[in-house]
């Protein structure tokens, strides 16, 4: 028998149309609402779409990503390492950016299996959402986050061992007063890499200062326009470990414009060895991972679902501090 709306309306208490708004990712009703309503929709099987019982039967040969607002060269070469797998099996890659707000066009390519796979590396679907929509007829890839759940397998670079090698050195090379430049409160990476950080901090003994912790975005404008502000107190750091670096970037021009010398005056560590890194001048020292080979090993993994294998549940990929010119 068909579970209809109104059924899981009824089992969970609610009108009809707050289940709507549940799974359309409304912020029309409140979270602990949405996430009951979810879950009693999974209980019951629930399929919001009438074309969904066809698309189970027929593929759409397609794989979605979805992702953030600020999309940046990381993310690039990472997508380019899923398209080379997708389309090698003859699929098609469909990308959906987020913006950081509930965007009724990517929940919809989920609920109503317009994709038959997923690589999700937003934070703006949430934990509750991926689990009610992940099943073996549309499993999912996760990056940036760990979700441990049936159909959801996660892929994650060792951002803390990356953080704690970069502040390592940092504090290695002479400087006993690191400032962290972080990136958005809400990323993954960014908290783990603070983690690596403040562990660094430990492992020498050295008290955490909440007061040497700028809040940033990611961004090289931002991080630049930051770092102006500080220089221009009078007040210049000695050492910076850079979440990114893009911000990494914007921190060595606004350096440059006071004309502080690097790696003399201030010595920063980056994170992420874009193409950038090895081009400006000085040549960034930063932490490597694999960009390209992990959206390939995320795509990978999903193809293995679909094929009916069994994946790995957790892959952790490693990192390696490369040393140039600004340590």
């Amino acid at each position: 028998m068909k579970v209809t709306i109104k059924d899981v309306a009824k089992k969970a208490s609610v009108s009809i149309s707050t289940v709507s708004y549940a799974i359309n990712g409304s912020d029309r009703i409140s979270e602990e609402t949405r996430q009951r309503v979810l879950t009693v929709a999974k209980e019951m099987n629930y399929v919001a779409n009438s074309n969904a019982k066809l698309l189970k039967q027929k593929k759409t040969k397609c794989i979605g990503v979805f992702f953030n607002s600020w999309f940046g060269p990381i993310y690039s070469e990472l997508v380019k390492g899923i398209e080379h797998i997708v389309h090698q099996q003859g699929y098609d890659l469909v990308a959906c950016s987020l913006y950081g707000e509930t965007n009724s066009t990517a929940y919809k390519y989920l609920r109503d299996q317009m994709v038959d796979g997923a690589i999700i590396l937003t934070s703006t679907f949430d934990d509750e959402f991926l689990k009610s929509i992940a099943s073996d007829q549309l499993p999912l890839v996760v990056l940036d986050r760990e979700i441990a759940a049936p159909n959801i397998y996660t892929i994650l670079i060792d951002n803390f061992g990356g953080a704690f090698a970069a502040t390592k050195a940092l504090i290695a090379s002479g400087s006993k007063k690191v400032h962290f430049f972080g990136g958005p409160q809400d990323s993954y990476d960014n908290q783990k890499r603070l983690d690596g950080y403040i562990a660094a901090l430990g492992y020498y003994n050295i008290g955490f200062d909440s007061k040497l912790l700028i809040s940033s975005d990611f961004t090289e404008n931002t991080a630049y326009q930051q770092m102006k502000e500080i220089l221009q107190t009078g007040e210049a750091p000695s050492a910076i470990f850079s979440a990114n670096d893009e911000m990494a970037i914007g921190i060595l021009r606004a350096a440059n414009e006071f004309g502080i010398k690097v790696p003399e005056q201030l010595k920063i560590v980056g994170f992420d060895d874009i193409r950038m890194a090895e081009l400006i001048m000085p040549r960034l020292t930063t932490v490597s991972h694999q960009k390209s080979e992990m959206g390939q090993l995320a795509a990978q993994r999903l193809f293995d679902a679909l094929q009916g294998n069994q994946p790995e549940e957790l892959t952790m990929l490693p990192t390696k501090l490369i040393t140039r010119e600004t340590l």
